[in-house]
This record gives C-alpha cells, sequence and structure tokens, in this order.
C-alpha cells in the first residue's frame, strides 16, 4: 500500500479560496494576489505583479485615504483592521465602475515577529447594498421593518466600525494600555505606548513574567496576580519599575502613575486586568533634582552665612580702624557676591577656574593683555572649592594692588594652572608670580589674606599653598586637591 502524501499545496489553496485575497509588501507593492482577485479585476498578473497597488488601481479623495490609513494601521501597529463598507471604483468591461467594498487587512509577520506582508481580502457587496436600499423602501413604503434584513446588517456594520474606531483609538492613545488574561497574566492586547515603554518587545500571548523577564524579583508581578486573585483595583502613584527599553539594552528605572482594574466574566468571576497608566520618569526626576537643589541651597547658604560671620570677625582684627575695616569688608563679600552669581548661572552649580581669575584681575589688565597674563586647561571648581578659592584670589589680587605689582604701571601679574594628581587623585596647581612691582619688603603682621592662605585653605579644601615674598615680587604656588568637591 502506497503512502498518501497529505502535505498542503499551500498555493493551490490560496488560489482555490473563493474570497479575493491580495498581498503586498510594506511598501503597498503587490507581490501575490489569488485567482478569486483576478476574476474580480479582469486583468492579468503580469499587469498587477510589482505594481504600487494604488496605481494599479487608482482613485482620489475620501476612498483612497480611507483604505491607505487602513493599510498604514496594520503596518505600523501589527493588528487586524476591517473596513465594513468603502467606496472605491474599479475598471469592469472597458469602464469605471463605484463598487461597495468590504475589506480586511491583516498583518503577515516574519520568523522575528516583524510585520513583513499584509494580507488584503475584498468582497463586493455592491448587490447587497443595493438589496439593502431596496428592502428599506419597500419596508418604510409599507411601514413595516424586516427584522432578519438588511436593518440587522446596517446595525452590525455600525458595530463593526465602532468597535474598529474603538480599537485604533486604544492602539493610538498617548497613555499605556495592556489587558491580560487568565492567572498566568497572559498579553492579550497591547497598544503602541505600552510596547514603546516594555522596549518595542513582541508581548502578545506570553505570559507576564516571559514578557518581561525582569519583572521576576519585582514587587508589580505579584500586585497583579493579587488583584486576579481580590478582584480589588489598584491605583500606584509614581511606582518605581525596572524595565529594559530595547531586548539588548541594560534596564533602566521608570516610574509609572497607574491604575490596574479587574475585568469581570458573566458570573462575576475575574478574567483578566486591564491596565492603564503614565511613564512618569522625567517628572520624578526633576522633582529629585530640585528637592537636591534645595538640600544644595540649605547647605551653601549655612556655609556662606558661616563665611561671612568669619570674614567679619578675621577683618575686625586685622583692621586698624573703622574705615579700614568697612573698605576690606565690603570688597570680600562683593567678591563672594560674584563668585555665587557666577556658580548660579550654571546648571552643575559650579564655575571655571579661569573665571574666578578673570572676574577680580579683569579691571586691571591692559589692551595689550600684557599686564595680566592667564593660561591653563579649562577646569570646573564645585562650591565647595570656588568660595574659598575666590576669596583667596580676591585677597591676592588686593594685595597686588595696594602693594604688589599692580601698585606699578609697569607692574604685570601671571597665573598658570594645570591639571596634576595628588595622592592618586586630580588636583588644580596654580602659580601666580608678580614682576616690575615696587621691592618686595617682609611682611610685618599676618592679615587676613595671610590666614586666608596659610590656615583656612588647607583646613577646609586641604589645600596646599606656598609662599614667597622674593625681593623681584611675590610668588604662590598651590595645589588643590578636586576631590573634596564631589
Amino acid at each position: 500500500m502506497v503512502k498518501q502524501d497529505t502535505r498542503l499545496d499551500f498555493e493551490a489553496v490560496f488560489n482555490s479560496l473563493p474570497t479575493p485575497f491580495l498581498v503586498v509588501d510594506r511598501d503597498f507593492n503587490i507581490v501575490a494576489l489569488n485567482q478569486a482577485f483576478l476574476d474580480t479585476t479582469v486583468l492579468s498578473p503580469d499587469a498587477l505583479i510589482g505594481i504600487n497597488i494604488f496605481t494599479a488601481f487608482p482613485a482620489a479623495g475620501e476612498s483612497r485615504h480611507i483604505l491607505q490609513d487602513s493599510l498604514e494601521r496594520v503596518r505600523n501597529t501589527g493588528v487586524v483592521d476591517v473596513l465594513p463598507s468603502v467606496s472605491y471604483a474599479v475598471a469592469v468591461n472597458g469602464r469605471t465602475e463605484e463598487r461597495i467594498w468590504c475589506c480586511t487587512h491583516a498583518p503577515v509577520r516574519d520568523k522575528n515577529g516583524q510585520v513583513a506582508f499584509l494580507l488584503k481580502s475584498a468582497q463586493d457587496i455592491s448587490e447587497l447594498q443595493s438589496s439593502k436600499g431596496l428592502a428599506g423602501l419597500d419596508s418604510e413604503a409599507a411601514g413595516e421593518t424586516d427584522p432578519q434584513g438588511g436593518n440587522i446588517q446596517v446595525l452590525n456594520q455600525t458595530l463593526l466600525a465602532t468597535v474598529q474606531q474603538l480599537g485604533r483609538l486604544v492602539m493610538q492613545a498617548p497613555s499605556f494600555m495592556c489587558v491580560l488574561r487568565g492567572p498566568n497574566l497572559v498579553f492579550e492586547l497591547v497598544n503602541i505606548a505600552f510596547s514603546m515603554l516594555a522596549g518595542g518587545r513582541d508581548l502578545i500571548g506570553k505570559t507576564l513574567r516571559e514578557g518581561l523577564p525582569e519583572s521576576e524579583g519585582q514587587d508589580y508581578p505579584r500586585l497583579l496576580e493579587n488583584i486576579f486573585k481580590t478582584g480589588e483595583v489598584h491605583v500606584g502613584r509614581k511606582t518605581r519599575i525596572l524595565l529594559r527599553d530595547a531586548p539588548d539594552c541594560e534596564i533602566e528605572e521608570h516610574y509609572i502613575d497607574f491604575v490596574a482594574q479587574p475585568i469581570m466574566g458573566a458570573n462575576g468571576e475575574v478574567t483578566g486586568i486591564f491596565i492603564e497608566g503614565n511613564d512618569v520618569t522625567d517628572h520624578v526626576r526633576t522633582e529629585q533634582r530640585q528637592a537636591l537643589l534645595i538640600r544644595e541651597l540649605h547647605h551653601r547658604v549655612r556655609n556662606t552665612l558661616a563665611m561671612v560671620q568669619g570674614v567679619m570677625t578675621t577683618t575686625a582684627k586685622t583692621s586698624a580702624n573703622i574705615e579700614e575695616f568697612q573698605d576690606a569688608f565690603s570688597g570680600r563679600i562683593a567678591s563672594l557676591a560674584r563668585t555665587h552669581a557666577v556658580m548660579t548661572e550654571q546648571p552643575q552649580q559650579s564655575v571655571s577656574f579661569q573665571r574666578l581669575l578673570a572676574q577680580e584681575l579683569g579691571p586691571y589688565s591692559d589692551n595689550q593683555g600684557l599686564r595680566i597674563r592667564l593660561s591653563g586647561p579649562a577646569i570646573d571648581l564645585p562650591s565647595q572649592i570656588a568660595l574659598p578659592l575666590g576669596m583667596a584670589v580676591h585677597e591676592l589680587t588686593t594685595n597686588a594692588v595696594r602693594h604688589g605689582a599692580l601698585a606699578t604701571a609697569e607692574g604685570r601679574v601671571e597665573v598658570g594652572w594645570s591639571l596634576i594628581k595628588k595622592d592618586g587623585e586630580p588636583a588644580l596647581l596654580c602659580e601666580w608670580n608678580e614682576f616690575a612691582g615696587p621691592p618686595v619688603t617682609p611682611r610685618c603682621r599676618d592679615g587676613f589674606g595671610s590666614m586666608l592662605l596659610e590656615r583656612v585653605l588647607p583646613q577646609q579644601i586641604q589645600a596646599e599653598v606656598k609662599v614667597d615674598f622674593a625681593p623681584a615680587g611675590f610668588r604662590l604656588r598651590m595645589a588643590v586637591p578636586l576631590q573634596n568637591g564631589r
């Protein structure tokens, strides 16, 4: 006995279907059509294969827009779309006739689950519509309606169109939505926003734990399972979840507002869960940044007040009279205010070292750039370092103007800096050199500047400061660890 070959010839099945079918690619070029479709169009395959569907069957106006919108929805969302009734002209026996069609568009996926082709089913319902219209006229004339006739078909088409419209609204809604069915929480519906939140993964038909394996160990799978058991609605605000933004990406932190509501069956049992919500990650992170900035502001205000108090006390101790105190104190507070103003301009609340120098030494520069010379790489200083260092630059500048190189027309100040390693950590190395000023004499008493450089900076920011009152001009070398401002 010979074993019968039971393998199906799917091309033969395709051509044997009584309903017209057409297959197009993602650009809507015709790649296949069955015999029923050829019979409807009275055209040969050679005249259609490889031709864009809207070139092969041209139309304009609302009919073209309706058909194209439907095909684009299927291509972009991967969801079947039905047009219960659409008017579209076709060529019949050499002339163009307006016909009424019922169209179904379905996605055809490749091995990776992506929409590769679209299957179009088109049924000519022009005669049905005409019969329905005549039946309606006859019934209206007789004062009757046919409960099994045209009115039911009109109602069915209206309901179908409504369902399709609701489906499109759900798929295109800005809020993420999904439906999970059964105790295993199988994805039955996922809209575009939810798919984007989940990194574009194919979730339909998979359980929550299969589709989102990173959910293991998090709270929301147990929360949803509890909703299925109890039937209680859950509202989550700024709920933290971990998701992969793409299958091959690292797990990212998200915050969501959502409502999870049970779907009840006919007997009152829970059959599924509907979830709707919004990704509020950006909003939560903005709030976190604001809270951080407020804490930083409080900390900075306390430090600034303490610094002002220290400046006032030490200025009073080193001033010979009230006039000298007022002049020195106001200059130091003004320098502190300038540094604060520069930092508030930057989102990182930092200031470049060059700008600290320029705002103090800039007023004494000449047009040729010979009197003040600044050279060094761009180095940003956090507030913890910038404030005391800014005060130090102010004191050095004030001393140069009153007693040093800037006290004479020929004098000049050169400041160079670089980024070095100190104990394995990055540090700022600064060298301040004065030239062509009056003869330098040893200091007779310690002033505010000396105390700031030799006591405050080493204690507050662990700076190493070396000063040299050389006869040729004042010299300073300072190394400031930058990790202290982290």
